[in-house]
């Protein structure tokens, strides 16, 4: 175990200090002592997060107290100063009970004055230190800290706000712990450089993925803020008047108008996402030092995040039908503490988004580093079953027959028969599914290759292997088929549809042999 590494912290009020725990005792009434434990960081918050707060507190009640003005509402906008005080006052009791406390067994969090909270995490748990830092944080030097580990359930801990010089000292001393350094909060990052991300790669990030709805959702909102300063009325008289002069005009002039109104609507959802993309994975740089990777990336907000070689589940490519035209994927890796539900994507900034965009043959490139013992050569993919040709035909023609009984008494025969094309469309889709789904088997690992139009894959260690699901529904079993679930520590299950039920029992038992003749780690 490293010695203990000396603070700098002027917050801090002791540095190294040893203590002897005993343990309950025993049978004879005499206390087993227990090995001492050395404190090797010790603080509080700094008090940049109360300005911190309040500039957040007046933030929110902005919008709040012009509508309170605007509408004649006083209780509105005394609503909101409460509420600005009682932030205020909650921000203050965290800034005085907070502390922190880092040992050789644990890192240790307490809080509160009424409800005392305590929380223990230890040292080996602790599967990443992530820095987040503000334009506004980065003015006052302050970055905030979270702890992760693998229980899943996001940051077990939040030291918010540490200085830098704070953070990078409890950073380096969980990291000699470990035997191993890491750059510093406020550095560049060293080590070798896996990925940088070029501007050309974000544009294409925002292109492909268009935030239409937040337009809507952002016109919506404008028009219920119209509403309450008294404007809405006015405002649904105009634009009832420009729809009925667009209506007079005839209908070739409304269509036109139409469609000119929802390109406009397409463009400015391009142009927020492309804006997104830019604003969140600024500057991204992928690193590797001592097996450990690091995404630095953010031009408003700056993030640092860490993730162990070790700690890698599984590893996911992900490429939509417009990313597929392209040739580009968003490489995933699930960890040991991610679920499914971490994040909503690349605009969301999820934190098992290795590389948010960057060509395939890029990410064929990460891949062995990514997972250790991957080889490097193409993988030899194996189809599955023809029959998924036939299920999802199936599919088409059971939607079909009710939407022509449906529509035949209402529109007639003429409309009705368009439902034959439902079952077409399922035909084609069907074609598209069987050259996209795929596996291989590898001497360590597991590839599956899935998606109808988009195309993804999905390589998986077996020493991450939880489990193995063989499940075959009616219809499924009607047809011979099976679909193999396998589920890792971390991260949504993978899922191997549409095999021969033969296979997929051979499949089941070897990958679970597989997986019990590797020794598991988290």
């Amino acid at each position: 175990m490293p010695g203990p590494v000396r603070s700098a912290s002027k917050s801090s009020k002791r540095v190294v200090m040893t203590s002897s725990e005993s343990a309950p005792g025993s049978a004879d009434g005499a206390a087993t002592p227990r090995r001492s434990v050395t404190v090797l960081a010790e603080g509080h918050l700094h008090p940049g997060m109360l300005f911190l707060r309040f500039v957040d507190g007046l933030r929110q009640s902005i919008l709040p107290v012009l509508v309170a003005f605007f509408a004649g509402q006083a209780w509105l906008a005394i609503a909101s100063l409460v509420l600005l005080v009682l932030s205020l006052v909650h921000a203050v009791i965290r800034f005085v009970t907070f502390r922190y406390r880092l040992t050789t067994e644990e890192l240790v969090t307490t809080e509160g004055i009424f409800e005392r909270q305590e929380r223990r995490i230890p040292v080996d748990r602790i599967q990443d230190l992530g820095f987040e830092s503000t334009v506004l944080r980065r003015l006052f030097g302050l970055v905030v800290v979270s702890v992760e580990t693998a229980s899943g359930q996001g940051a077990e801990a939040r030291l918010d706000s540490l200085s830098r010089r704070h953070a990078e000292h409890l950073r380096s001393v969980l990291h000699a712990l470990r035997g191993r350094t890491g750059p510093a909060v406020d550095q560049a990052p060293s080590g070798i450089l896996l990925h940088r991300a070029s501007v050309g790669e974000l544009v294409l990030l925002g292109l492909s993925n268009n935030r239409l709805g937040a337009i809507l959702l952002g016109l919506v909102g404008a028009f219920e803020l119209l509403d309450q300063v008294g404007l809405g009325e006015r405002f649904g008289s105009f634009a009832g008047g420009v729809a009925q002069n667009l209506a007079d005009a005839g209908s070739l002039m409304f269509a036109l108008l139409a469609l000119g109104g929802m390109f406009v609507a397409l463009l400015g959802g391009w142009a927020v996402s492309v804006v997104g993309s830019l604003v969140l994975y600024h500057g991204f740089r992928l690193t590797e030092r001592d097996e450990v990777f690091q995404r630095r990336y953010g031009l408003l907000t700056t993030r640092v995040q860490n993730l162990p070689r070790r700690k890698v589940q599984r590893v996911l490519l992900e490429a939509a039908p417009l990313r597929r035209l392209f040739g580009v994927v968003v490489v995933r890796a699930d960890s040991a503490g991610s679920s499914s539900t971490d994040g909503a994507g690349e605009a969301g900034g999820s934190r098992d988004v290795l590389v948010p965009l960057c060509a395939r043959a890029t990410a064929n490139r990460l891949l062995p580093r990514l997972l250790e013992g991957l080889p490097s050569r193409p993988l030899r993919w194996r189809r599955v079953s023809r029959k998924i040709v036939s299920r999802m035909t199936m599919r088409g023609v059971l939607l079909a027959v009710p939407m022509a009984a449906v529509t035949w008494p209402l529109f007639g025969g003429a409309v009705a028969s368009s439902a034959v094309l439902l079952p077409i469309m399922t035909f084609g889709l069907g074609l598209a599914a069987y050259a996209n789904q795929g596996y291989a088997l590898l001497p360590a690992h597991v590839a599956v290759r899935f998606g109808v139009l988009a195309r993804h894959q999905a390589y998986v260690p077996f020493r991450k292997v939880q489990g193995v699901v063989l499940r075959a529904g009616p219809i499924e079993r009607r047809l011979g088929i099976a679909r193999l679930v396998f589920f890792v520590a971390g991260g949504s299950p993978t899922v191997l549809a549409y095999l021969p039920r033969e296979t997929a029992d051979r499949l089941a038992r070897d990958l679970a042999n597989a997986a019990a003749r590797s020794r598991f780690e988290w």
